[in-house]
């Protein structure tokens, strides 16, 4: 099956690999028979291990504290030890069973592809050392606190300050350490603060912004004038350049160089800051030059000095370049494309996330289609709808619900049987793919661009790596190829270079969108030692950090505006005209690591591209046991047990009471004795058969519940060989090799506007009642509501909403006088009345903003407005209809059909069906249900005869009522066609928009009927369009 016949598309694996690997293979550990020896001789083998200790040295200050005590003959405490032989033993299983790099315990290298393979392992490993980001942060805000240092600096505003009252806040301020929680921080938004802003919209020397000041405010003292900027800066409300720069990978060196030769200017507590960091930074280069496992000493003096300069837990990061020469076969590359079709077939059965579907219906309710609405507008909850659900100390995005579908049936099944059978692994053939990636829902979407596949690969040794004998164990995806590498650009040479070129040709679904760089301040060093990034693409958005704005590349936060389609959303620069792709080419994962804003930025991005690609086990995930699915040579996702006995992770279990439950428990399940124990991004690869790791596991277990046990790729070095024992896993940068072919956003400028809120010439009621009642309400109660309408009352018209509770919402046009003291007062009769019977809630009147980018501008809202009073009476006519039993026509039909006279009198044209297929995808037809497709054949005419149709009980009331609603239709238009090019939106925007509220007010909300009468209409155009072709 071709790409052509709605096959997944296709991915090319680029070059470099990033191959990532521990730093030696596992080594056994067999501890004594009494706890007290095991704890005893796990701390002297730690001391006798030069590298483990340098390593630990760096993980954990605390813990080689506890170490070098021993090694000076100072025994720790009972309790002490077994905590600090567990904390040991865990370091060692970590550092010959993992590939994940972290300091010195793994690694990475870039690798290739070749007709044959050609593996070296060498010893000589290099240490990339710079100083902790967090730690060079805090010495920062020391230096920051020196007018004098302030004096050689440029100075910018922080762009994600907001005014919220009389107050300047700063929503996202970074911690200190990784304990405190997200804060925020705030202070009068005075005249003086709100000049100090508008001075620093980009950057200028801090001179300068002094010397402004001054003459803004000639008569405030000096001291003054200088403490409200420096306290801005304090609170990090002003940025200085002194900051490391977020792509940057030498942070004392920025620091050093810009405060170089200018000691005279500092205070003296800053001058002794400076000297000491120069010799900081000549001590971590001779450090970085010491070989692996001697230079414990050498670290251990600069971290020592570094802390007596500013404490912190973390000092020091080490990147560490491995000593390997890896080309892989390309039988390899091969199957790595191959999973990456497989995982993103997978994944079109599943929509995206619900927080970010949610949102996009909540921006199409509010603001509709082709509307570009400011960034910072949209986010402000006052001004906007704030941010997607689940964001920042909000409420939680809703979780999903509801009875299995027929995907989660088959996978429960599928585990089930595996259980029963005592199977370990499940077949992925092509019968089962075929069903697992075509139950797609409407809210389905297409695969990503470009992905990072980690995968662990298995071969006994070079010969069987050459022969194809081996496996690749899928350990997930990142967002965008490249990713894993991002971090590691300093350390990968000439192949940092290839890298950069991987990640600029990444196609976009909108092929004329741009792809821009994401770059935020973090809330912890540590994060921030992970998401430095060369800068790779030619456009940047860089968030909460210095930044000159106004240069070309820079996109500023307030060029930034959103615009809605009927599937996603899109961000787009107003300055440059067109759609902006945010870019994170890092693993970072940006919630709880990143503002909220850069956070929904980034899902932006991806927001419309559908699940991430992977094995989901749905509603089987919480099952006891979960057999490993393959497919080829690929696992595509390990076997797993869960703990079915609750105790096992109860705090309250002790150790002989655990040991004898985990035992029984491990018996009936069928555990191994190697398997892994994981808990979200934290994994233990355990024998089970070692009581040291039996005991390590309880601890675990006990302290961090909902953790679980899975098979390990390569137990006890099985499938290590080829790479000398130890654990690989590999990113493949994966890109598809098909151009996007989404259209680019359609969106007028932007512009300032006011709706029509209460006593103006439109009264906007929403009318709060069930969706059940509402075709009973509108078909017996509506009527005599406009029966009561004044004589001055010009047009009307309804719709269906949830915002989030189900209403209808009318809407009539009139002088304000008689819409407040004539309809008013009937509509609130008439509403009590209603209420009396039980056949509604609550009446609210709200405001009404007319859609001008959706329906062709303010010039064409009139007309518009004339289609919608058409439509709304001619929808009532037809529910009274279908109500009273003389139309039965199943209302997916209806609603198609109704779709094919909207289209043919909207264009005048026996051809205007044509238009919908008109971006229509090869799945289309899908959606389109069985039992319907012969009856919209038979049916639908798009030629608009309609002979069949009204021949049906009640066809001819059906098309009287098209008759009525035709003019008005028409005469829209035509109108926006005599606009041409100055209409705010074109045809298919339009169109588009009148379909999709023409099945609101005759069916409903539903998004999947609504996708079915598309399709059935789109059939019944395709069957008409090949009978003229045939000549019948």
């Amino acid at each position: 099956m071709n790409d052509a016949e709605g096959a997944p598309p296709a991915f090319a694996c680029a070059e470099p690999v990033l191959l990532r690997a521990a730093v030696r293979p596992a080594g056994p550990t067999a501890p004594p028979d009494t706890d007290a020896d095991a704890d005893a001789a796990v701390l002297e083998q730690a001391v006798a291990d030069p590298l483990l200790r340098e390593a630990i040295t760096l993980a954990s200050p605390s813990l080689a504290a506890v170490l070098d005590a021993v090694a000076e003959g100072r025994a720790p405490r009972a309790k002490d030890a077994r905590r600090a032989a567990r904390a040991v033993t865990r370091y060692r299983l970590r550092m010959g069973g993992r590939a994940t790099p972290f300091g010195l315990m793994a690694g990475v290298a870039p690798a290739g592809f070749a007709a044959g393979p050609a593996v070296r392992w060498g010893t000589g490993h290099l240490k990339y050392v710079r100083a902790d980001m967090g730690w060079v942060s805090g010495v920062v805000d020391r230096l920051e606190r020196d007018p004098g240092v302030l004096s050689l600096l440029r100075v910018t505003a922080n762009d994600l300050c907001a005014v919220r009252g009389d107050r300047l806040v700063l929503p996202f301020a970074p911690a200190a350490d990784e304990g405190q929680p997200l804060r925020e921080v705030s202070v009068r938004h005075t005249d003086a603060v709100r000049r100090a802003f508008e001075l620093a919209a980009t950057p200028l020397p801090w001179t300068a912004l002094l010397s402004r000041l001054r003459e803004t405010y000639p008569d405030a003292p000096a001291r003054t004038v200088e403490r409200m900027p420096a306290e801005l800066v304090r609170r990090g409300l002003l940025l200085t350049e002194l900051r490391p720069p977020l792509d940057g990978t030498d942070p004392l060196g920025h620091v050093l160089d810009l405060l170089a030769g200018h000691a005279d200017a500092l205070a003296p507590d800053s001058r002794a800051v400076v000297a000491e960091l120069t010799a900081i930074r000549r001590d971590l280069a001779a450090y970085a030059g010491l070989p692996l496992g001697r230079g414990r000493d050498g670290l251990a003096a600069v971290t020592a000095r570094m802390r007596r300069l500013h404490a912190g837990e973390r000092t020091v990061q080490v990147d560490l370049a491995l000593d390997a020469r890896i080309r892989l076969p390309e039988s390899v590359r091969a199957e790595a494309e191959s999973a990456a079709r497989t995982l993103t077939a997978l994944a079109a059965a599943r929509p995206g996330p619900p927080h970010l579907r949610a949102f996009h219906a909540d921006f199409v309710e509010r603001y509709g289609m082709s509307r570009a609405v400011p960034l910072r507008e949209l986010v402000d909850p006052e001004r906007g709808l704030g941010l997607p659900a689940g964001y920042g100390t909000g409420p939680a995005a809703p979780a999903h619900g509801g009875a299995p579908d027929a995907r989660d049936r088959l996978l429960l099944a599928l585990a089930q049987e595996a259980a029963m059978a005592g199977e370990r692994e499940v077949i992925l053939d092509d019968e089962l793919l075929t069903v697992l990636s075509g139950s797609g829902s409407p809210d389905a979407a297409g695969p990503p661009p470009s992905f990072d596949l980690l995968a662990e690969l298995l071969a006994d040794s070079v010969e069987a790596l050459e022969a194809g004998d081996f496996r690749l164990v899928v350990g997930g995806v990142s967002g965008v190829a490249g990713a894993v590498a991002g971090r590691f650009g300093h350390v990968l040479g000439e192949d940092a270079g290839r890298l950069g070129r991987v990640v600029r040709s990444v196609p976009t679904r909108n092929p004329d969108a741009v792809r821009a760089q994401l770059a935020f301040r973090t809330r912890t060093g540590k994060a921030a030692n992970v998401s430095a990034v060369p800068r790779w693409l030619d456009h940047t958005i860089t968030v909460s950090a210095f930044t000159d704005r106004s240069a070309r590349h820079s996109i500023a936060l307030g060029d930034l505006a959103v615009v809605a389609d009927a599937r996603r959303l899109a961000l787009v620069s107003v300055r440059l005209g067109r759609e902006v792709v945010p870019t994170l080419p890092s693993m970072l994962l940006p919630r709880g690591n990143a503002p909220d804003l850069a956070r929904f930025l980034e899902e932006l991005a991806r927001n419309g591209e559908g699940a991430r690609p992977g094995w989901d086990w749905g509603a089987a995930a919480a099952l006891p046991y979960l057999p490993r699915v393959r497919r080829g040579r690929t696992v595509l996702s390990p076997a797993r047990w869960h703990p079915a006995d609750p105790a096992l992770q109860d705090p309250a279990t002790g150790p002989g009471a655990w040991r004898r439950r985990f035992a029984r428990w491990r018996d009936r399940a069928g555990v191994p004795r190697h398997v892994s124990s994981v808990h979200a991004d934290h994994r233990i690869p355990l024998d089970l058969d070692d009581p040291a790791q039996l005991e390590l596991l309880r601890h675990e277990w006990q302290r961090r519940p909902g953790a679980h046990l899975q098979e390990p790729p390569g137990a006890n070095g099985h499938g290590t060989g080829w790479a000398g024992g130890r654990p690989t896993e590999i990113a493949f940068p994966l890109v598809r090799t098909t151009a996007g072919t989404a259209a680019a956003p359609v969106f007028a400028p932007v512009r300032s506007r006011t709706g029509h809120g209460p006593g103006s010439a439109w009264l906007h009621a929403k009318l709060y009642c069930s969706p059940e009642r509402q075709d009973a309400l509108l078909v017996r109660e509506l009527p005599e509501l406009l029966g009561l309408l004044p004589e001055a009352v010009g047009r009307w018209f309804f719709l269906r909403y949830r915002d989030p509770a189900p209403h209808l919402r009318l809407r009539f046009h009139g002088a304000p006088a008689v819409l407040g003291g004539e309809l008013l007062p009937r509509l609130g009769v008439w509403h009590r009345g209603l209420e009396r019977q039980g056949l509604c809630g609550r009446l609210v009147l709200d405001g009404y903003a007319p859609e001008w980018e959706r329906y062709g501008g303010p010039e064409a809202m009139s007309a518009a407005e004339a289609a919608f009073e058409a439509d709304s009476r001619a929808c009532l006519e037809q529910l009274t209809l279908v109500r009273a039993g003389t139309l039965a026509l199943d209302p997916r039909l209806l609603t198609a059909a109704n779709y094919l006279d909207l289209l043919h009198r909207f264009h005048a044209g026996k051809d205007a069906a044509l238009r919908l297929l008109d971006g229509e995808g090869p799945e289309g037809h899908r959606a389109a249900p069985a039992d319907l497709r012969r009856e919209a054949r038979r049916l639908l005419d798009p030629g608009g005869d309609w002979h069949e149709l009204g021949r049906l009980p009640g066809g001819e009331a059906l098309l009287s009522s098209w008759e009525r609603r035709g003019p008005a239709v028409t005469a829209y238009g035509a109108l926006l066609r005599r606009l041409g090019g100055t209409a705010w939106s074109g045809d298919a925007t339009v169109t588009a928009s009148l379909l999709h509220l023409h099945h609101n007010r005759l069916a409903g909300t539903d998004r999947r009927a609504e996708e079915e009468s598309l399709a059935l209409a789109r059939l019944a155009v395709r069957a008409h369009a090949g009978r003229r072709r045939a000549g019948a």
